[in-house]
């Protein structure tokens, strides 16, 4: 052991040709690994991260998953403790497994919804359907690039040591984004698992604004179909030791159709009561400083009911989202054009906004639902489920004052 730093060579590399990993491991603390195996045409070394626990599994895919790789004979591990003190690593048992490639793209489906979540973006959501719309839309999402969808994403330093890139011609904050950077670098997917109604996926998110870097942390959602909603919970672990600074959290970034141009929310003091709604027919860029002044809505105090919808101003028909316990909602139309296909270039926002200041290596989950229908349905389906969660645990990282 040299500097806390554990290091394990293998006298016989462990495992034959395989995709995947798993170690069972103790430590107090937690902690950067290293991992190194033999590939076709060398070797490797791949970075992870672990968080405390006694007898915890982490399991990963190799670098490379998806686009084919494989690799064979595991012969050192390395471990590193983050924080000072004595982590009193120990490896219990590590094993490997081949894991078929599967399609980028995994579904759920049943009766109503087909849920799609793409592998290849860090498992963010790019299709939702509901097969009862009356306007034939197969997916009500927009999936132009990585950082549409409906994601997680996080706002954390801009001070030294951190490097700060620029997107947008404004210079960006630590941005972990679950679909992949601005450059079309895409996240790593970690681990995932499926069955008729629920998928888990876990993934190492790229830095937005950054070319190719990837992010000391790890993003998880399970996607759960229900009979009249989606359910999402949501996970992120960082792993920097960054100080970071209050910032809005997007609780999740979704993006959506250009062609449901309505947005409606609930803006009163007499929550889940019926009272009258709140609708903007013509909302401009939020990214625009002309505009963005319009698109922010705070919620009153005391209001619970506190999800959206975008909806078609021609039908009707749309798709809502309910965050318990955010604040602000922020929402607008980017280069509006009416278009129903989910590539287009042109999107509808919001993000549901809660400030919160990040913490290295301490678990942030929420959770929120999704649906579909006209507002008045939307509301009445969000009503049924309103005590589903109070994501309560957000108030760890609201920064008092000192």
């Amino acid at each position: 052991m040299e500097n806390g730093k554990t290091a394990i060579d293998f006298a016989e590399p462990r495992g034959g040709t395989f995709q995947k990993y798993s170690l069972r491991y103790s430590s107090r603390l937690p902690g950067k690994g290293k991992i190194f195996y033999n590939i076709p045409d060398g070797v490797a070394c791949e970075t992870f991260f672990l968080e405390p626990g006694e007898n915890a599994v982490f399991s990963s895919y190799i670098d490379g998953f998806l686009s084919g790789a494989s690799a064979s004979g595991i012969y050192r591990l390395e471990f590193l403790p983050s924080k000072s003190g004595e982590a009193g690593f120990s490896l219990q048992e590590l094993t490997t497994e081949p894991a078929g490639r599967s399609e980028s793209v995994v579904y759920l489906e049943n009766e109503r919804f087909r849920l799609g979540a793409d592998l290849g973006w860090g498992g963010g959501l790019c299709h939702v359907e509901d097969k009862r719309n009356p306007d034939g839309l197969q997916n009500l999402l927009n999936r132009c690039d990585a950082g549409r969808l409906i994601q997680q994403s996080y706002y954390g330093t801009v001070d030294s040591p951190y490097k700060c890139a620029v997107f947008n011609g404004s210079t960006w904050s630590y941005n972990p984004v679950q679909g992949g950077d601005q450059y079309a670098n895409r996240s790593k997917l970690v681990d995932c698992s499926v069955s008729s109604n629920r998928l888990w996926v876990k993934c190492q998110p790229m830095d937005w604004a950054q070319n190719n870097r990837i992010t000391p942390s790890y993003m998880e959602n399970t996607y759960l179909l229900e009979e009249d909603c989606i359910r999402v919970d949501n996970r992120f672990v960082d792993f920097s030791g960054y100080r970071h600074r209050p910032a809005h959290q997007e609780l999740p970034a979704f993006y959506v159709l250009s062609y449901l141009d309505r947005f409606t929310f609930y803006d009163g003091t007499r929550p889940w009561t019926g009272d009258a709604l709140t609708v903007k027919d013509h909302l401009g860029f939020w990214g625009d400083k002309r505009e963005s002044r319009h698109c922010y809505f705070t919620f009153q105090e005391g209001n619970t009911e506190t999800w959206c919808a975008w909806t078609s101003g021609a039908s009707g028909f749309g798709i809502g989202l309910y965050t318990p316990g955010a604040e602000t909602l922020i929402a607008g139309r980017f280069a509006y054009n009416a278009s129903k296909d989910p590539s287009d270039g042109a999107t509808n926002y919001v993000a549901p906004l809660r400030t919160l200041c990040l913490e290295s290596f301490l678990p942030l989950e929420y959770s929120y639902l999704i649906t579909t229908g006209d507002a008045a349905s939307i509301r009445r389906t969000f009503e049924r489920h309103r005590d589903f969660r109070d994501n309560a645990s957000l108030q760890s990282f609201v920064k008092q004052d000192d």
